[in-house]
């Protein structure tokens, strides 16, 4: 046992609800030696054969519309060391309470402001694995959904593994 070995933190991959596994590098949330709540996990091309995308015009709910009580910040990294701006990727994110909608395909930053309503995040393609960092300034992690954001044919689609995944947490009724 080294003196710093508490400085080194493993993670192993974690299931999703709809079955598909997370490859996580580290989710720090509740830790008490950090002041923030930290999440960063690779996003893996998937096979539309086996998964397919949306149809032409379909918006699929993937983290449901949400707000958080701190700021939150959101790094979005590509893979292509000769091309480390293009991400990739077609990720959908939607702001503020009109849920106005942003497609991202390139390596970003996303800063989140808290109390500002966010989400409707969805990863529409992926062509090569890309990382995803979340910073969220609180620890513990707080998080409010917004389900009133989604129509009900929206609400309809997600299926109730995912709806009970997605819980309120540090947010009093």
């Amino acid at each position: 046992m080294g003196k710093y070995d508490d400085c080194i933190i493993y993670s192993e991959s974690m299931d999703f609800p709809k079955g598909r596994p997370l490859p996580w590098v580290a989710k720090l949330d509740d830790l008490p030696v950090f002041r923030c709540s930290y999440s960063i996990h690779w996003n893996m091309p998937f096979d539309e054969t086996k998964e397919p995308g949306p149809a032409p015009g379909q918006r699929i709910v993937g983290h449901p519309p949400h707000m958080h009580k701190e700021n939150e910040i959101l790094f979005l990294f590509g893979s292509d060391p000769e091309y480390p701006w293009d991400l990739g990727a077609e990720v959908e994110m939607c702001f503020g309470p009109e849920m106005e909608k942003h497609v991202i395909t390139r390596s970003c930053c996303l800063r989140i402001p808290g109390g500002t309503p966010h989400g409707f995040y969805h990863v529409n393609r992926c062509t090569r694995p890309w990382l995803f960092v979340e910073v969220q300034e609180a620890n513990p992690k707080t998080e409010k959904f917004l389900w009133e954001y989604l129509t009900p044919e929206e609400k309809a689609s997600i299926p109730e593994a995912v709806m009970s995944f997605w819980q309120d947490v540090g947010f009093d009724e």
